[in-house]
């Protein structure tokens, strides 16, 4: 698939933790078939995966299982941000030698740099790979839409856009309405919650936690073609769901894996007990309504 046709939900793999705090490669594979099979892409590791807590050989692992499993059904977006420009090249390469169809970073996440420095990192970057490289402007080092575009027009490898500068809608609206001919594509984030509104804005997809994201699909599916019917259908269906993910973290999207039979813990490495007996009473409500739709 040429990369200006990627379109539609692309699922981030969560982390699976054994008992012993190692990466569980036999759930990984589970997850990474699973997003491979309901969805149109992948991207690993992000926030949603824990990469702030994974050390330079796990993030690795969280790079090549995916592209091996996934097996070039759908692309796989590896996320190379570093806190320096070296680690962040390091790991660019090392998603070449794996295989990615593409890479995504946001700048140096431990310090706010400003302009000068976000562009030499992407362009040590943009050096570094012949694939395409996508930029993740998030509230953790917000970029202007002019110095996106700068970037995509200077840079020849990077033209995809994770847009998530809040408020996420009026920052993709601002992006595409720009209609710059090196943004190849421009998705959102923040679970989906504002898909429909960001569809009508002009967005090519939009990239989020996986365990919902064959519901998101479908979503997805009737935007692209006006079925108003099918769009209120499935959001309204997955809406509430996307709210508690906002509220509880990825221990709630872990915990709704292990009911849908893929993992076997909602641990996350930073936190001993993530989810509350009243997170979980609430859970249990919300798991009801939406189980009918949902393959176990």
């Amino acid at each position: 698939m040429n990369n200006k046709d990627w379109r539609g939900i692309f699922g981030i793999p969560m982390t699976p933790w054994t008992t012993h705090d190692t990466i569980d490669e036999e759930v990984l594979r589970k997850e990474i078939e699973f997003i491979a099979t309901t969805c149109k892409g992948i991207v690993t590791p992000v926030l949603v995966s824990e990469f702030q807590a994974l050390d330079e050989s796990e993030r690795r692992t969280m790079m090549k299982v995916p592209i091996e499993q996934a097996g070039r059904r759908v692309p796989v977006i590896v996320n190379v941000a570093g806190v320096s420009t070296p680690q962040a090249v390091a790991f660019a390469r090392s998603a070449v030698e794996f295989g990615a169809d593409g890479v995504i970073a946001m700048p140096p996440y431990t310090i706010k740099p400003d302009f000068d420095v976000i562009y030499s990192y992407f362009s040590a970057i943009n050096a570094a790979v012949n694939i395409p490289i996508w930029i993740q402007n998030a509230g953790l080092v917000p970029m202007s839409t002019d110095q996106v575009i700068r970037l995509c027009n200077d840079l020849e490898h990077v033209k995809w856009v994770k847009e998530e500068v809040p408020p996420t809608p009026r920052s993709i609206g601002a992006l595409c309405a720009r209609k710059s001919p090196n943004v190849h594509g421009v998705m959102g984030g923040v679970g989906g919650l504002y898909l429909p509104t960001e569809h009508a804005r002009g967005v090519d997809g939009c990239i989020i936690a996986c365990e919902f994201c064959d519901i998101e699909q479908k979503l997805w599916d009737a935007l692209e073609a006006g079925d108003a019917t099918g769009v209120n259908h499935w959001f309204d269906i997955v809406q509430p769901m996307i709210v508690l993910e906002s509220l509880m973290g990825m221990g709630f999207a872990k915990e709704i894996m292990v009911r849908r039979g893929i993992f076997k813990s909602n641990a996350m490495r930073m936190q001993t007990n993530p989810l509350l007996a009243d997170d979980l009473r609430e859970i249990d409500r919300q798991w009801e309504r939406i189980k009918p739709f949902i393959a176990l």
